[in-house]
């Protein structure tokens, strides 16, 4: 029998042995540090996710809709003059006017524009701007 052919078979088994196992320890390892920056990187766009969802809530407008007597419109042309005097004012958003019952509804954000400058824009176009009362949504 020639022991120097079954030495070597044993040595070359015990390399490859100790090759596998080294080859599956750094696939192992691989495979470990992959999930944990998966879940680093879930963890990190959950906090952005909340931290967005706080600040949408304490950005959030709350708008304010009223009804302002109108008074001097005559015509369409007044309409129109009265609903873009109002409109161009910063802060406001909706704008309805009607000229046959001499009011305009408009929704503003109250942290933008006060109700005395919409009444002042259109006073100083010559109309007549009355009381505004809130409207109920």
């Amino acid at each position: 029998m020639n022991y120097n052919c079954i030495i070597k078979k044993s040595f070359i088994n015990k390399q490859s042995m100790l090759t596998m196992k080294s080859l599956l320890m750094k696939v192992s390892m691989s495979c470990i540090m992959v999930i944990a920056l998966a879940i680093t990187s879930c963890a990190q766009q959950q906090k952005k996710e909340e931290k967005l969802t706080s600040k949408e809530q304490t950005n959030q407008v709350v708008l304010q809709t009223v009804k302002m007597p109108v008074n001097g419109m005559v015509c369409s042309a007044c309409q129109s003059n009265v609903k873009k005097t109002i409109k161009s004012v910063d802060g406001v958003t909706d704008v309805e006017v009607n000229l046959e019952k001499k009011f305009a509804v408009f929704t503003f954000d109250p942290k933008k524009v006060k109700i005395e400058q919409v009444q002042k824009a259109v006073t100083d176009k010559g109309f007549e701007a009355g009381k505004p009362q809130e409207v109920k949504q």
